[in-house]
């Protein structure tokens, strides 16, 4: 009985967690909480903090991409960890950085601030963020729609490959006549950008109805599909790690061998943020916006 109690108090008195460790919170009390836990959740690079604050109507467009890019990154590491650099490997472009853009941002200031309704909140903020191509920092003036959901607020922008579809991007909306509900405007010559900010990402329509438009895209069946199948690629990935760290594969080819048929799924997978573009591209012209061809 003795001994019982003092390992209850050994796990009682275990020591406070890293002072860059945030709270698991799904939501916040406030608009402008919710603003600073996702700033907290990106700096400790929490992305399951992050995501939590994210509109849940909004994440199941985001999860199909971050299945694909966990299993890509995490297994090619995994790969090169067990078995060494692979000799025929000749490098390759990943993009699909939904998860890496969720923990981008180290700081913000708002700029300004636009009540929609009692229950929507527009802030421009200028943000600090970590650069994708150099060990240095850029700032970016954009926005973010905070929307209370029952008594919490969550955030909604588009990470990720939701960025790339926004802003026309032929890799996501697929046609030689994209429609651009997000324009990038960087700093230079012709441009000057807010606080001299390296980029400006002006929303051609209010963010609050590109907001409403792909939630209803979110409930689509197809949608529900590809998070099902994201879901089953993420445990099947995290299954063939678990048997390759306890020795079930002796060499790179069994461990290929193993993931072949999750890079099939991968493959599925890749084709969700695309799907939404032929809506996206309707709901932009009813709305006034003209294709801008290529």
């Amino acid at each position: 009985m003795v001994l019982m109690c003092d390992s209850f108090k050994s796990l009682a008195d275990e020591p406070s967690a890293p002072s860059d460790v945030v709270e698991l919170l799904d939501g916040a009390d406030s608009a402008e909480a919710a603003l600073k836990a996702m700033v907290a959740a990106s700096n400790a690079g929490d992305d399951q903090a992050a995501m939590l604050l994210v509109d849940p109507a909004i994440r199941p467009l985001l999860l199909p991409s971050i299945a694909i890019e966990r299993y890509a990154i995490d297994s090619l590491f995994f790969k090169t960890g067990a078995f060494g650099e692979d000799n025929e490997f000749r490098g390759g472009q990943l993009f699909h950085f939904t998860l890496r853009d969720l923990v981008r941002i180290r700081s913000i200031k708002q700029l300004e601030k636009r009540l929609v309704d009692d229950k929507r909140v527009v802030f421009t903020v200028l943000t600090t963020e970590k650069s994708y191509h150099e060990e240095k920092h850029i700032h970016n003036v954009r926005s973010f729609l905070a929307i209370q959901r029952s008594d919490r607020w969550y955030l909604f922008r588009p990470f990720g490959e939701l960025t790339g579809l926004v802003i026309g991007s032929s890799d996501w909306q697929d046609t030689n006549e994209p429609v651009k509900l997000l324009q990038v405007h960087q700093s230079d010559d012709e441009h000057s950008n807010r606080k001299n900010a390296d980029y400006e990402l002006e929303y051609r329509l209010p963010i609050e109805l590109i907001h409403e438009h792909l939630v209803e895209a979110a409930s689509a069946p197809e949608i529900k599909g590809a998070n099902q199948l994201a879901s089953r690629l993420q445990r099947h990935c995290d299954s063939i790690v678990n048997r390759a760290k306890r020795g079930d594969y002796q060499n790179r080819s069994e461990l290929k061998d193993a993931m072949d048929p999750i890079e099939d799924w991968a493959d599925i997978l890749s084709g969700t943020t695309a799907s939404l573009a032929p809506g996206l591209i309707e709901f932009a012209k009813k709305h006034g916006l003209k294709p801008e061809p290529n």
